[in-house]
């Protein structure tokens, strides 16, 4: 009995501790039907809820043999191959169309369907099974669990991008960035594909591929937006907020749908401003949201004096410090008083060690797919960047129900 109004008492204390050192979060002005908002729990279930994965994890690896841990490491990759050969495959889609007709369908009515060899298909959907991304009903018919729907083409945020793009041509940029790369100190695309991730994707053989990119790109965006606008609000509702490097509009757009007043501006180089001009008719926000062509490693355009808000979204982590801080300096030089630059990036040292694991991950994503210098930073670093650019004020930490973080520095 004293035990359990002890361990009671320690709940409770524990509880009332996360209510009242969590954030309130924010609530934006409209959240429409396609928004992440609702999916993302509130501060405190969050804590609760990386606490206990932190706990559970830990514990994993603290019961672990060696030698298992070991050989756990090295089959890693076959995980993600059979995620890869399920989404490439069209296997995902071919279950998840069953399921909206309201039914499960059997492997041998995939492999015939998408003219695959039943015994390796079956098996592969088998291995689908075992880490969660299909179910089985019985010895019959499959369907997809929460996470295996989520990579449908056809789904509202859908990963199936993110998943071909993490495994075709950034997987050979890993495999090298761990051999040659640590010898050279060039990036591990360079060394697989003879130049960098950006010229190799804007020949015109990969385009392909560079679209494939962009789509991973609004899938990301989707995702951090949901996250960025229950933690961070624009200065007002009608501000001008601008994308530097927003490549099609969907991170602007989306503050724009959550904000009906807020006017913006996507500014990346002149193709990837003409299709933004596209996607954002599309989106219904033409009137409120205009595209602009240009380089922000050059002087940025005078129309972006207008701005109230420079956002970014995996810009500075793509560049080596020096180059990070001519990026700042552009912004600066256009901005008027009172402005605020917004960046987002995957900001080291601010989580618990799982979270922070899957940053040293990216980090080392960096190396491989990037540009000798891309990195991911601690927020002291960060700080640093914008100070050596000019910048006197403090810059803020922003935490997001997300890997990612936002940092917040008025010019």
């Amino acid at each position: 009995m004293k035990f359990a109004l002890f361990f009671g008492s320690l709940v409770a204390c524990a509880i009332a501790y996360l209510v009242g050192t969590s954030p309130t979060g924010i609530t934006p002005p409209v959240v429409p039907p396609s928004s992440l908002i609702g999916q993302l729990p509130p501060w405190p279930i969050f804590r609760v809820a990386i606490a206990l994965n932190e706990f559970f994890e830990a514990a994993a690896w603290a019961t672990r043999p060696p030698s298992v841990q070991v050989k756990s490491l090295a089959t890693a990759y076959w995980q993600s191959e059979v995620t890869y050969s399920l989404t490439k495959m069209g296997i995902f889609d071919a279950v998840g169309k069953a399921g909206a007709e309201g039914v499960g369908v059997s492997c041998k009515e995939v492999a015939s369907g998408l003219s695959l060899d039943e015994d390796f298909a079956c098996r592969m959907m088998l291995a689908g099974e075992g880490i969660k991304l299909l179910t089985r009903q019985g010895e019959g018919s499959f369907s997809l669990t929460p996470a295996g729907d989520m990579i449908r083409s056809d789904h509202p945020a859908s990963l199936r991008s993110v998943v071909l793009m993490l495994n075709e041509e950034t997987r050979d940029a890993w495999r090298k960035v761990g051999t040659a790369s640590l010898e050279s100190g060039v990036s591990g695309f360079k060394e697989e594909f003879g130049e960098e991730f950006w010229s190799w994707h804007s020949k015109k053989g990969n385009r392909g591929k560079m679209s494939q990119f962009d789509n991973a790109m609004r899938a990301f965006s989707h995702e951090i937006a949901g996250s960025l606008l229950v933690d961070w609000a624009p200065p007002t509702p009608s501000s001008t907020v601008c994308d530097i490097g927003g490549s099609k509009g969907h991170m602007v757009g989306a503050m724009a749908q959550h904000y009906p007043e807020l006017n913006g501006v996507v500014f990346d180089v002149p193709i990837v401003a003409k299709s933004a001009e596209a996607n954002l008719e599309e989106m219904g926000l033409s009137q409120r949201v205009k595209a602009i062509g240009g380089s922000f490693l050059e002087s940025l355009p005078a129309k972006l004096s207008d701005c109230d808000a420079f956002y970014m979204k995996f810009i500075l982590h793509d560049w080596d410090d020096e180059t990070c801080v001519k990026i700042i300096k552009n912004i600066n030089a256009v901005a008027k008083e009172g402005a605020v630059i917004v960046s987002t990036d995957f900001i080291l040292n601010v989580d618990g060690p799982a979270m922070e694991m899957n940053k040293r991950l990216m980090d080392i994503n960096m190396m491989a797919a990037n540009p000798t210098g891309a990195r991911e930073r601690t927020f002291q670093e960060y700080s640093a960047l914008f100070k050596a650019a000019g910048l006197t004020a403090e810059p803020q930490l922003v935490k997001q129900r997300d890997l990612v973080s936002t940092v917040v520095v008025e010019i």
